[in-house]
């Protein structure tokens, strides 16, 4: 009778230990993520200030220039560019820094024994964090141009979900390719910023027609900028397909790239 009380026992240790397992990443990225951010903002009075100034000097002039000197056609041209430069920002910067993020975790990966799998998950959360500020640019697009908002930006949030997926997934691919082919890291981040102007950037999705309407919406991005310009701009909840599309593309690169990660992590003290 008392060796099935001690299954039990065994089986409910390995309950506990699971939650206890997670706990512990979480803590590990929490910190990973706190480090990287006080290597960008500093520790004093203020990097709070530093935080939300950011944007304004990445991609705020440039969105500042199209507002308040070009004098473009359309329906609040300012809050629709801004629909898909500040998303586009957060994946920009998530493959930049996954392309050093391996390098940038040296001693972490000579000298302890952090799960590997981290390392970009890490650095696309930093990127997160500061891609945060940039809402406040949104908003002031959208008060400038008196932009009403409606019911629909309660899909804002889930948007952002799908804005910080895509973002994660080309962190993995960025540090792969970083560590395989480091002489072709511009070609990577030129190749990103291609796709930038090879989805509806500079103008929405509606102003384009033909054959090049149905090719630019292979694009994961398109999906992506369309969702926020319909929440933001025009005020209604996203096309299934814009948020479902650069989703399954998110899922499917991270069902594929993780596996090799994983593997290829064994080897990266030899590598670093």
């Amino acid at each position: 009778m008392a060796e099935p009380a001690a299954s039990s026992g065994r089986d409910g240790g390995d309950r506990g230990a699971l939650p206890a397992a997670v706990a512990r990443n979480v803590e590990l990225l929490a910190a990973l993520v706190a480090s990287d951010l006080r290597a960008r903002y500093g520790r004093g009075r203020f990097r709070m200030l530093k935080w939300l100034l950011d944007p304004f000097a990445l991609v705020g002039v440039y969105l500042l220039l199209v507002t308040f000197v070009l004098d473009r056609p359309g329906r609040a041209p300012g809050v629709s560019l801004a629909c898909a430069v500040i998303p586009f920002q957060l994946v920009m910067m998530a493959v930049m820094n996954g392309m050093n993020s391996v390098n940038l975790r040296r001693s972490i990966v000579l000298n302890t024994p952090l799960p590997r799998l981290m390392i970009p998950l890490s650095g696309a959360l930093t990127e997160t964090v500061a891609f945060a500020a940039s809402l406040s640019l949104l908003a002031l697009m959208v008060a400038v141009y008196d932009v009403p908002l409606t019911a629909a930006v309660l899909w804002l949030p889930v948007v952002l979900a799908v804005n910080v997926l895509l973002a994660i997934a080309v962190a993995y691919l960025a540090s792969l390719v970083g560590l395989w082919f480091r002489e072709l890291r511009p070609f990577m981040i030129s190749f990103v910023r291609a796709l930038f102007f090879l989805a509806p950037g500079l103008v929405p999705l509606s102003t384009i027609g033909g054959r090049a309407y149905d090719l630019i919406r292979l694009n994961p991005l398109t999906g992506l900028f369309e969702a926020y310009r319909a929440v933001v701009v025009e005020g209604h909840r996203p096309a299934a397909w814009e948020l479902l599309y650069p989703t399954a593309v998110a899922l499917l690169l991270l069902a594929v790239l993780l596996p090799v990660y994983r593997r290829e992590a064994r080897h990266f003290a030899k590598v670093v």
